[in-house]
């Protein structure tokens, strides 16, 4: 309960003396389920298999595991329970015997059809929805172990998420009733409590999801490599085409069906200590071992006797400061790097002292150097080192999505981005940009998520049928939550053959936003574009702006509604408007233009739609026909003006 705690003493906080009428609502992003996972607080389950008639041994002998490994030692016990899905609507079927105190997991194989046995066995067992979750509500994609363990450790982390959810939306409501809470997705979306309570595992990762969403709007670029640094170690994501990259979580070793930020994370940060014999810093840092930061030691007036050692409860030694009182201080990166800023000039250190909030007067900095003076050139050498270390998982992502690092550019957040940022944008080779209110931009994150519902199914051959099922399913989920749909990915991975749609939304509250007007959406364009942003088409709900790209004959472009939210951002080549009722005559001449042709087959253009308030991309389908089957299902008016984006 301390997250939880911990929300209302700073909401207390906030509306104090405000007007909380207008407040529109309150977003969280959460550690909360990767923490269950990783501490081991899950609860055991029952799992339900839904059997077809003639493949009961089948499923046994694919299911015959008795516990899902979740890493550090733990795991799920598993009390598995076959049920004749042939039977399950029957009133004389012989119910199986299961612990009702347990939640449930309920999984039916997919091949051969997608019945939805799942409701149905669930309700003939009467198993309460808010502690049994259905594998097909989270994904309907083949791989029958993969769907199970994703929908087993789903249903082990309720009990915990539940009692967190519901003492966290009693907080808000006691202090502002009736404004909703929203809790961040692993993907950068986000949803609805209710929808956490059902779906505990789509929080993972949330916490530098929402930093990278941040990143992604905040700092008008398309193309980026974002670092989060904190105190004990920095997270690393990679936006592409406008698109924070993405692949399905990993826990424990086993890869689950849910989608999550494609994260890199470094046991390197603001905090990570200097080891003793100068390789490196970290990866222990001054938070876990309950030590002040040397500049912190300083401000608090200790005095100091000298250099010395301290050791972990693993063996490793780390380099800390001595004071009179016989206490330790570390001499953390942190540290280093303000000394080293300031052995350059007094601006650059005045400048990186701002940065990270701290007030450090020339005494008490010249304090610090004498105190570290015998440390400072083996923390040089550690110091590269550690920011060799940083970018190896970097040039690992950007080779893994096959990045351009011609327009990469290396953008800092969290409270130590300060510390890293620099050295690290040095060594790569990247132009580097601190994001503005680095320090809490994954709270800004969470603020700016939208309501998103992404769900996918395993096809050979989609067709326009698998299409407008899986868009109604969207729609549906996204209504649960109050939004409307108003933007829609479409993604066809061919040699995975899974169909994916993802749909975000916007709430009521988003939808009735007022129009700010030309002048100021021209002002925000300017800002996330630069000087040399221009309105180049507007239909009056969406408005297209443009500016020239870092490199010649490139541009990137912003669409943004009349309330001033952006629902595209990224870069492009070409821009085709459709006047009203042209849609498919245009489609049909720049497929014909665009695509080109290798033995592998054709290769359709980076092809985007904007258009009824919405943005649609179409590039990840793979044909044309599906396409135009997007573009049918979309429903989008007969006299509707639109504009299509090539990559």
């Amino acid at each position: 309960m301390g997250v939880a705690e911990g929300i209302r003493t700073v909401l207390a906080e906030l509306v104090d003396g405000l007007d909380a009428e207008k407040v529109e609502l309150v977003a969280h992003s959460t550690t909360q389920a990767t923490n269950a996972l990783l501490e081991g607080d899950v609860s055991e389950i029952n799992r339900v298999v839904c059997v077809p008639p003639g493949e009961a041994l089948l499923l046994k002998l694919a299911l015959r595991d008795r516990r899902i490994p979740i890493g550090s030692g733990n795991g799920v016990t598993l009390h598995q329970v076959m049920v004749p899905a042939g039977k399950a609507s029957s009133a004389e079927a012989e119910l199986p015997q299961l612990d009702r105190s347990l939640p449930s997991a309920v999984i039916q194989p997919l091949a051969g059809g997608h019945d939805a046995l799942e409701e149905v066995v669930r309700e003939r067992l009467g198993l309460d929805p808010q502690r049994s979750v259905l594998a097909g509500e989270i994904t309907q994609v083949l791989g029958l172990n993969a769907r199970a363990r994703t929908a087993g450790i789903n249903a082990a982390m309720l009990p915990r998420m539940l009692e967190t959810a519901n003492y966290t939306e009693k907080v808000v409501q006691e202090l502002l009733p009736g404004v909703p809470l929203q809790v961040v997705r692993s993907d950068g979306g986000a949803m609805d409590i209710s929808e956490m309570r059902r779906q505990p595992i789509l929080s993972i990762l949330s916490g530098p999801a929402a930093g990278a969403s941040a990143a992604l709007h905040r700092s008008g670029l398309s193309e980026l490599v974002f670092i989060e640094v904190g105190g004990t170690s920095t997270d690393i994501t990679l936006v592409q085409a406008g698109r924070v990259r993405q692949r399905n979580a990993t826990v424990g070793g086993n890869r689950l069906l849910v989608p999550a930020l494609d994260l890199r994370t470094v046991a390197l940060g603001g905090g990570s200590m200097l080891d003793s014999r100068g390789r490196s810093f970290g990866p222990r840092s001054a938070h876990i071992a309950g030590l002040p930061y040397l500049f912190q030691a300083v401000l608090q007036g200790k005095e100091f006797t000298g250099k010395a050692e301290w050791q972990d409860n693993h063996g490793h030694s780390y380099s800390v400061i001595a004071t009179s009182s016989g206490e330790n201080s570390a001499f953390t990166l942190t540290d280093y790097r303000i000394l080293s800023a300031h052995a350059v000039s007094a601006e650059s250190g005045k400048a990186l002292l701002d940065q990270l909030g701290i007030e450090l007067n020339t005494a008490q900095l010249e304090v610090m150097r004498i105190a570290a003076a015998g440390l400072l050139e083996q923390a040089a050498k550690a110091q590269q080192a550690s920011i060799r270390q940083l970018c190896r998982p970097i040039n690992e992502l950007i080779g893994s999505h096959e990045a351009s690092r011609d327009s990469l550019v290396l953008v800092g957040g969290g409270g130590g981005a300060p510390v890293v940022l620099d050295p690290l944008a040095s060594e790569l080779g990247f132009a580097g940009q601190l994001i503005d209110e680095h320090p809490v931009i994954s709270a800004v994150g969470a603020a700016l998520a939208v309501t998103c519902v992404s769900i996918s199914r395993s096809t050979a051959e989609p067709k326009g049928t698998d299409i407008e099922e899986l868009t109604r399913q969207v729609e549906e989920r996204l209504a649960r939550q109050g939004a409307e749909r108003v933007s829609t990915e479409y993604d066809y991975d061919a040699q995975r053959q899974v169909l994916t749609v993802t749909g975000r939304g916007n709430r009521p509250y988003e939808q009735d936003a007022d129009d700010i007007g030309a002048p100021k959406r021209l002002q925000r364009a300017t800002e996330l574009l630069g000087s040399g942003a221009e309105s180049r088409w507007s239909d009056g709900g969406i408005e297209f702006y443009s500016a020239p790209g870092k490199r010649r004959g490139t541009h990137v472009g912003l669409a943004l509604l009349a309330s001033g939210r952006s629902i595209w951002q990224g870069s492009y080549r070409r821009i085709e408007p459709v006047a009203s009722g042209e849609l498919e005559l245009v489609l049909d001449r720049i497929i014909s233009e665009e695509t080109s042709y290798t033995d592998g087959g054709a290769l359709l253009p980076g092809l985007s739609l904007l258009a009824d308030g919405r943005y649609i991309p179409l590039d990840q389908l793979g044909s044309a026909e599906l396409v135009r089957e997007v573009l049918r299902w979309e429903k989008l008016p007969q006299d509707c003006r639109a504009l299509f984006l090539l990559r």
